[in-house]
């Protein structure tokens, strides 16, 4: 049993190059009226398997191949259409369909008749896997929330001197507040349980700091600026 359609195709032209050797065996579609001298292979029906019983069974369909011999000698393509009869019928991984006639199917895809016959082939593929599924969580989720509130202080430099412009920002919430001429911010958002810390960036001329800070009014921050 072959992986794919393409696979089974290939192995299909090799099989019969063995049986009638130095004839040219070609596949053809449904739509090319072509029909040179040599084997045609053209793929005339495609059928789902039954799926066995299994944890991820492969899935499998048929496949038809209409198989016609073409010489200008009668005698080279009977005796050619017969080789690869013969053939068939020990082929062990495909069948001869006895129910489509060779004759009728090159009639109604407007084709010139040609001895032949239709081999059935049995193709599968792969089942995709699916998508790993995520473990369970076997541990209570803990969060730690915080309150809504708003957070004042003020910046300042060496000597106590306000800073003017500088940035403030709560680390985590990415919430800002810029000092105004006397250095003074005001900060709304999470602001932590009382006692509980919360981490600020400041910066301002080129310097910046981390602080941890609690979350208790009025903050000062100061930076360690150059005079």
């Amino acid at each position: 049993m072959a992986e794919g359609l393409e696979e089974t195709t290939r192995e299909l032209i090799g099989w019969t190059q063995e049986v009638l050797p130095g004839r040219a065996v070609v596949a053809r579609s449904l739509g090319d009226r072509d029909c040179g001298e040599g084997v045609d292979l053209r793929l005339v029906g495609l059928a789902p398997c039954a799926t066995p019983r299994a944890a991820a069974p492969p899935l499998t369909l048929t496949a038809d191949y209409l198989v016609t011999v073409r010489a200008a000698d009668p005698i080279v393509e009977q005796t050619g259409a017969m080789a690869l009869l013969f053939a068939a019928m020990e082929h062990d991984e495909a069948e001869v369909v006895l129910d489509r006639d060779a004759l009728k199917l090159c009639a109604d895809l407007d084709l010139p008749p040609g001895p032949g016959f239709v081999l059935r082939a049995t193709v599968s593929i792969a089942r995709r896997r699916a998508a790993a599924r995520a473990a369970l969580v076997r541990f209570p989720l803990k969060i730690n929330s915080g309150e809504l509130g708003l957070l004042e202080g003020s910046v300042l430099g060496p000597g106590d001197t306000p800073v003017a412009g500088a940035v403030v920002r709560i680390e985590g919430v990415d919430h800002t507040a810029r000092t105004d001429a006397s250095g003074r911010f005001r900060l709304p958002g999470p602001v932590g349980r009382k006692g509980a810390p919360v981490r600020l960036n400041v910066r301002a001329r080129g310097v910046e700091i981390d602080r941890e800070v609690e979350s208790e009014n009025p903050l000062i921050l100061r930076l360690p600026l150059e005079i």
